[in-house]
């Protein structure tokens, strides 16, 4: 077994920062909204056709791997700014714990007890899971056993994508709004206001954030 890294406390303290809810939960968003603006210019581009012998002709919008990818992103880090909420410990030593250090949506949901509609949505994650370390980064996996075709992202997975974001953001805009305290003495409340993961509300006109 590998020794695992040690750090001084002001590295651990910097990394806690660092790594805090608030900082995943700003780069799902970035994430999501690459992948909404990507989703919104399908059928305007080109598409992918892949034509064999004795197969069956499948088509691509070229905006279709893409935005997987970003969608896949984007809801992992913000599953992860829910575990980081939960689980302030699996940040406190100067790294990401083991429980942090995956790709697999469906069981990095599973870790959560924050989690809107967890049961209910889990097809979701599950779907977007599928590809994410193969054929949405990749042209091909690891093994001869890894390869997966491509799937298209239809309407009703779309639809649950921004359902389940949606509850995401609704969710983190609260947890954050209430505090937290992380290891090292790192923490604070953050008052978010807008829109983000889909979820909030628009900002009123002439709106003005507060001074410090």
């Amino acid at each position: 077994m590998a020794k695992l890294p040690q750090f001084t406390e002001a590295e651990c303290k910097g990394f806690a920062d660092a790594a805090n809810p608030h900082q995943w939960f700003l780069v799902a968003d970035n994430l999501h909204e690459q992948a909404v603006g990507l989703y919104k210019l399908r059928k305007q581009g080109g598409k992918v056709v892949r034509r064999g012998r004795n197969e069956t002709t499948i088509a691509w919008d070229n905006t279709n791997k893409a935005t997987f990818l970003l969608c896949a992103l984007a809801l992992e880090n913000a599953i992860k700014a829910l575990l980081v909420y939960e689980n302030p410990d699996w940040i406190g030593d100067g790294y990401l714990h083991a429980e942090m250090c995956s790709h697999k949506l469906a069981s990095l949901g599973d870790r959560s007890t924050l989690i809107p509609y967890r049961k209910r949505d889990r097809w979701v994650l599950v779907a977007f899971e599928q590809g994410n370390e193969s054929w949405m980064r990749y042209p091909c996996g690891r093994r001869a056993n890894d390869v997966q075709a491509e799937e298209s992202l239809h309407h009703e997975l779309w639809s649950g994508y921004s359902r389940v974001m949606r509850g995401y953001g609704n969710k983190l805009i609260k947890l954050l709004g209430k505090g937290w305290s992380g290891p090292h003495g790192v923490g604070g409340r953050w008052e978010v206001a807008g829109e983000w993961l889909g979820g909030g509300s628009p900002l009123p006109h002439g709106f003005a954030a507060p001074k410090i």
